[in-house]
């Protein structure tokens, strides 16, 4: 947020920068996300019961982004997310067509990577960004569950691209507390895919540089077909993030 506040006082002394930021921008952020599986994978079988018993697990979020003062052309926006959610317990379930009675141990892996192109909306204000922008999001998961006395292995490749419209709101302060908001969705046919976050953060005040502690919420409401993912699901991934970022303008 420091970079706004400077490419404000910079548009208030040279006529150039009202039309843009005056400022190139390399930043990266990372978080740990305490991220808590509910629903349902191939045509009913509960992630919470059924003996999958997915519980909560801490995933990694990296992302690194470059913004420039050029008109038309995107910012770009890189973004990893490692996701794998596991359980165990005593099911009675058929999983992608395979009846289980036993112990079993149950993996979902929901990790992908993003690709955001962003615009700006060229807004009179220092404090208040809007930005939308379209993403890229490659899944590269699994979901399995393994019989754990019979040995027997069922699952499936969560290997698909999703593009999704994507749109964002930051708010700043002059006192380095700053809160954002930002959706990516898709929806067609029985697929949909719902990405929220929204979070609070502050800039430490150090000059120059931006760095940052920042915590928030995000949900991820996934459903696909068969065409798509060669499994039936419909789940919801959601809870509280932590993490730290980094930002140098130039």
């Amino acid at each position: 947020m420091k970079k706004t506040a400077i490419a404000a006082i910079l548009a208030a002394m040279t006529p150039m920068a009202a039309q843009a930021d005056l400022l190139f921008t390399v930043g990266a952020k990372a978080s740990i996300w305490n991220a808590e599986p509910t629903g349902q994978l191939d045509k009913g079988v509960s992630v919470e019961e059924d003996g999958l018993n997915l519980d909560s697990e801490n995933g990694q979020q990296l992302a690194v982004y470059f913004e420039h003062p050029l008109p038309f052309i995107p910012n770009i926006r890189l973004k990893q997310t490692n996701l794998d959610i596991s359980g165990d317990g005593n099911i009675n379930v058929n999983f992608l067509d395979q009846n289980f009675n036993e112990k079993a141990k149950s993996t979902l892996d929901l990790s992908h990577k993003d690709l955001t192109l962003v615009w700006g909306l060229p807004l009179p204000l220092p404090f208040i960004d809007i930005n939308f922008g379209l993403t890229a999001r490659q899944f590269d998961g699994t979901a399995e569950v393994r019989g754990q006395q019979t040995g027997v292995r069922k699952g499936v490749d969560l290997d698909f691209v999703m593009p999704l419209l994507y749109g964002e709101v930051q708010i700043g302060t002059p006192f380095g507390i700053y809160g954002h908001a930002d959706v990516n969705y898709i929806g067609y046919g029985d697929n949909k895919l719902q990405d929220m976050s929204a979070g609070i953060g502050y800039d430490l005040p150090i000059p120059i540089v931006d760095l940052g502690l920042e915590a928030g919420y995000r949900s991820i409401k996934l459903e696909t077909d068969e065409d798509l993912a060669d499994i039936d699901t419909d789940v919801e991934i959601k809870g509280a993030y932590f993490g730290a970022n980094f930002s140098v303008g130039f």
